[in-house]
């Protein structure tokens, strides 16, 4: 799936079409639009549910990228002020203090339908703020033999716009999640962690902190709420922050994002394996053991990754402090390819710039700025 910006001036009515075939769409009797989360939703994570919740429902319609930021902005106030007025509306437990997901869901999806509806008004839609400067993104993904897709991605352009943060920058947010034993663990960090990362008390002066700091939340809520709600299982995770032109890239495991610019291509990411000297010391610091199982080197003879998100049994073995990298742009630069190990481990950092570069020269109108090429599997 390739995600554009508006390209040929007339945005207002590309968001006219969005709204009048989302609306056209609407079923009233549909009681689950989109998927429901696995656990009860805390007043801290209210943020992050609602948008996951929006963008899955504006995107069953294709919806311009240019304008879901500013709907999911519009419903984040909307929920949060019901919250305060009416909770029962949105499923609060008073007791449990938490929402319940299911009515939660249909709280949101429901007031997602109301403003899409408003802007059928003509008069409504001449006062949307003009598109912002996105990068092209175009996102992959395939659950090949599992039973279930343990893997999530996030695309989350012009996050200041959706958190409403005052200011004249643009920030774009990107992240690889790649599950095992099970998907609870980059459901939640699909869901909970840019949010963090905003609400991070660097955030925005100091991204580097701020990432460091929405892992370490992110890892440690999960951690909690896997004892109380029986979520299972683990994750990598590889985030890039655009950011007043720098990369900003945090990472722990083995999915990884490649820079090409100019026909040359920089891995940005050193993945956390046993196999790194620093990490299996580190490991054997902790009371851990890497150990060789049919030629693969693991934590405590199980995983093949040092660092992850979750992972509750292996616990401070496998470390869910991310590392973090910047890297200034200039300009020169034509895409970045962000991926898990469904991924890397077929075709080099090269090949599939290669196959990209070839891509783009076979269609040079369909591509015409800075590409961010999103996978969970080998797709190239």
């Amino acid at each position: 799936m390739a995600t554009d910006c508006v390209v040929d001036g007339d945005y207002l009515g590309a968001y006219s079409r969005f709204f009048a075939e989302f609306v056209a769409r609407v079923n009233p009797n549909d009681q689950l639009p989109v998927k429901v989360s696995a656990y009860d939703v805390e007043e801290s994570e209210l943020v992050g549910e609602i948008i996951s919740v929006t963008l899955q429902y504006l995107n069953k319609t294709y919806c311009p990228p240019s304008l879901q930021s500013y709907i999911v902005h519009l419903v984040i106030q909307a929920i949060k002020s019901t919250c305060k007025k009416q909770p029962e509306i949105c499923g609060l437990r008073q007791q449990e203090k938490t929402y319940a997901p299911l009515k939660l869901m249909q709280a949101i999806t429901n007031e997602v339908n109301e403003i899409c509806r408003r802007y059928l008004d003509n008069s409504r839609l001449a006062l949307l703020p003009p598109p912002s400067s996105t990068p092209q993104v175009t996102v992959g993904a395939t659950r090949n033999s599992r039973r279930k897709m343990e893997d999530r991605h996030v695309v989350l352009h012009d996050l200041h716009t959706i958190f409403n943060i005052q200011d004249d920058t643009i920030a774009n947010y990107y992240a690889v999640f790649d599950g095992h034993g099970g998907q609870d663990a980059a459901a939640y960090c699909a869901t909970h962690l840019h949010q963090y990362l905003v609400e991070s008390v660097h955030y925005p002066t100091d991204p580097e902190s701020a990432l460091r700091d929405a892992f370490l939340i992110t890892d440690a809520r999960f951690i909690a709420k896997s004892s109380t709600q029986k979520l299972n299982g683990g994750t990598t995770a590889v985030c890039v922050l655009m950011l007043n032109k720098k990369l900003y890239i945090a990472w722990v495991g083995d999915s990884m994002a490649s820079l090409a610019s100019n026909g040359d291509v920089i891995q940005l990411v050193n993945p956390h394996r046993p196999t790194r000297e620093d990490e299996s010391e580190r490991i054997r610091k902790m009371g851990g053991a890497v150990v060789n199982c049919m030629g693969v080197m693991r934590v405590n003879g199980f995983l093949s990754i040092s660092r992850a998100i979750g992972d509750v049994p292996y616990k401070p073995c496998v470390s869910g402090e991310p590392e973090v990298q910047c890297v200034s742009l200039d300009g020169s630069e034509d895409f970045l390819i962000i991926a898990c190990d469904g991924l890397w481990d077929y075709v080099d950092e090269r090949t599939a710039a290669l196959r990209v570069y070839r891509q783009v020269l076979q269609n040079p109108r369909k591509y015409f700025s800075f590409l961010f090429i999103i996978s969970n599997q080998c797709l190239l």
